[in-house]
């Protein structure tokens, strides 16, 4: 960074005397990922995927007024209580009660009832496209092809050339339903971009089982064996050998309300481990292998009322993989928590007992009662691992997630943003810190490139009110540098300086990055993001009328670092959208809507 004072004058001198910034260019050009899904504008494209040179994308849109981050094959998106205010919470389990908006359809109940009420008819909820070079028109998976199927991809790649120079993607798929029932809840997949797509069957096919797909990765052991894998979960089993945590899961009573939330504490009705399918050689039928033979505290088979569940998420090179895995501590209804992994293969690729990254855990006294969840998300070469912790009691009015990096080759363990804020721009002019002190901030990590730059969300600026019990809090994009401890909020390197040194803004308010690509040799490297995208200032003031939007954020060469980028809050925009936020007393109910735009709105309106 190239200014480090305090004054406010003294660093606007420095930072207007910095070539770069003169030259007015953002740190990031930001541009629309156009997606064309067939749906009402206001369900968005969610980016989910990049491959490594950053020209062929993924993004998933979900027919829900749902988190974004919900999947019902991973426990710790949803076997939690509902925090908020009771009303929210009810809305937030069943939808609102009118089909003519897209809250009516929700993945709390409405997923889980699917294969109950497919007699009756069932719409699509999930919806995969891909994009090379943001030209191609959206397109869905070969098992997605058919009206009544859910598809999602989850990973892309570049061409392999042992593989016959093609791109790939992997995800996961429902089966169509054929007289109102369905031959398997989800499939994984993989697929080349020609569209030739071959199932990943799980080990446990009763009811058809059930597979996630997340990461393709080409692997070298010590051994020199070299394999080509796909990375996800497989189901092993039924829960206690018991089809009833299946029919909780998938088939309640179509009049459930609020007090059988926790029924969901049965999903994904199976016990699932982690998982790998060799696809080296797609002209024969994949094998594959646990990369955890049993879930943690040696539980081998399963014999409780918990429903267990593994997956692994990310894998590097080495053949290292993270994810999250069930331990036994459960509570009543509320059932299994989840903590984060790491798998480590032997030599010859053989993998045994997962370990729990109980780092992940560090500094909290009585981590069963405090934390829910915890998880890893990705690893580098390096053995940098992300991940985000959950918390189940309440801290500074909230129940906050908060990232942690870990390194696997030191054993260390850091929390960036612990009970910290990102400041913008303009605070970090006035007060010469890149964090505020927030006792019970979010900050949630999404990814991570091999040369320690990571990105998520974190509590916008303007965001303090009570979350426990009251409603959530608006999020906002971020990037933090791993070797410099920096972070900066997205929306603060996004805008440009004009010949007249005049600041503009974008009517943009990105509310989180999902994936960044490693850098080239240059430092160029590239961004996915969502949020919203307003018609005027007045709609960005007054936070009405957003469109969800995917975006690409590609660097300025030209511009050092993140701090030589322009100073939005020096643009008419942000100073009026500041002045709004002090003279309301930073008054949450627009902001709130902003944060979940279309869960509640028509509760609001009633």
């Amino acid at each position: 960074m190239k200014f480090k004072l305090t004054l406010v004058s003294a660093s606007l001198a420095l930072l207007l005397a910095n070539s770069s910034w003169a030259e007015g260019l953002p740190y990031y050009n930001i541009v629309p990922i156009d997606v064309d899904n067939g749906l009402d504008e206001s369900v968005g494209a969610y980016p989910v995927a990049m491959s490594d040179d950053g020209n062929f994308i993924a993004t998933a849109s979900i027919r829900a007024a749902i988190s974004r981050n919900i999947d019902i094959g991973l426990p710790f998106t949803f076997n939690r209580d509902c925090q908020y205010d009771d009303d929210i919470c009810e809305l937030e389990f069943e939808g609102s009660e009118s089909a003519a908006d897209f809250s009516y359809y929700n993945a709390y109940k409405a997923w889980r009832n699917a294969q109950a009420d497919a007699s009756s008819g069932y719409e699509r909820y999930m919806f995969a496209n891909t994009l090379l070079d943001l030209s191609d028109d959206a397109r869905d998976t070969v098992f997605g092809s058919d009206a009544s199927s859910d598809v999602k991809i989850t990973d892309v790649s570049d061409e392999i050339d042992t593989m016959g120079n093609q791109r790939y993607l992997v995800g996961y798929t429902s089966a169509p339903y054929i007289g109102g029932e369905r031959e398997f809840v989800r499939r994984a997949y993989i697929e080349d971009y020609d569209g030739n797509a071959i199932e990943l069957v799980p080990e446990f096919t009763s009811n058809g089982g059930f597979s996630s797909a997340y990461k393709l990765q080409q692997v070298t052991y010590t051994d020199g064996t070299e394999k080509t894998l796909v990375i996800g979960a497989s189901s092993r089993s039924y829960p206690d050998d018991d089809d009833d945590r299946f029919n909780d899961c998938y088939n309640s009573d179509e009049d459930d309300y609020r007090y059988n939330y926790n029924d969901l504490v049965y999903c994904p009705g199976f016990d699932t481990q982690a998982w790998a399918w060799d696809v080296s050689d797609l002209a024969s039928e994949p094998t594959n292998f646990a990369l955890a033979t049993t879930w943690l505290e040696n539980n081998e088979t399963n014999r409780n009322s918990l429903t267990f569940s593994a997956n692994a998420f990310d894998m590097n090179k080495s053949g290292i993989a993270v994810g999250a895995s069930t331990f036994e501590y459960g509570r009543g209804t509320e059932g299994a928590r989840q903590r984060a992994i790491i798998m480590t293969p032997d030599e010859a690729g053989n993998y045994t007992k997962p370990t729990e990254l109980t780092a992940a855990v560090s500094g909290i006294d009585d981590q069963e009662d405090s934390i829910y969840n915890t998880w890893a998300l990705t690893i580098s070469e390096a053995g940098i691992v992300t991940g985000n912790r959950e918390y189940d009691t309440v801290k500074g009015r909230n129940q906050p997630i908060e990232f942690f990096v870990y390194n696997n080759e030191t054993n260390t363990v850091k929390f960036p943003l612990l009970d910290k804020k990102v400041a913008t721009t303009k605070q970090y002019l006035d007060n010469g810190s890149h964090y505020i002190t927030k006792s019970g901030a979010n900050s949630r990590i999404y990814d991570a490139n091999e040369d320690g730059l990571m990105v998520g969300e974190v509590d916008g600026y303007d965001q303090n009110d009570p979350v426990y019990q009251g409603n959530a809090r608006s999020q906002s994009a971020f990037l933090y540098n791993n070797e410099s401890n920096e972070a900066w909020l997205l929306n603060d390197l996004i805008c440009s300086m004009e010949a007249d040194d005049e600041v503009t803004s974008p009517f943009i308010r990105i509310r989180s990055a999902t994936v960044i690509s490693d850098s080239d040799e240059n430092g160029d490297h590239v961004i996915l993001a969502e949020g919203f995208e307003y018609a005027n200032a007045e709609a960005y003031n007054n936070k009405i009328g957003a469109v969800p939007m995917a975006f690409k954020l590609t660097r300025n060469l030209d511009v050092a670092t993140p701090g030589d980028s322009p100073n939005c809050w020096e643009s008419d925009l942000l100073q009026s959208s500041d002045e709004d936020y002090e003279r309301q007393g930073a008054a949450s109910f627009w902001l709130w809507l902003f944060a979940l735009p279309m869960l509640f709105i028509r509760r609001f309106k009633k």
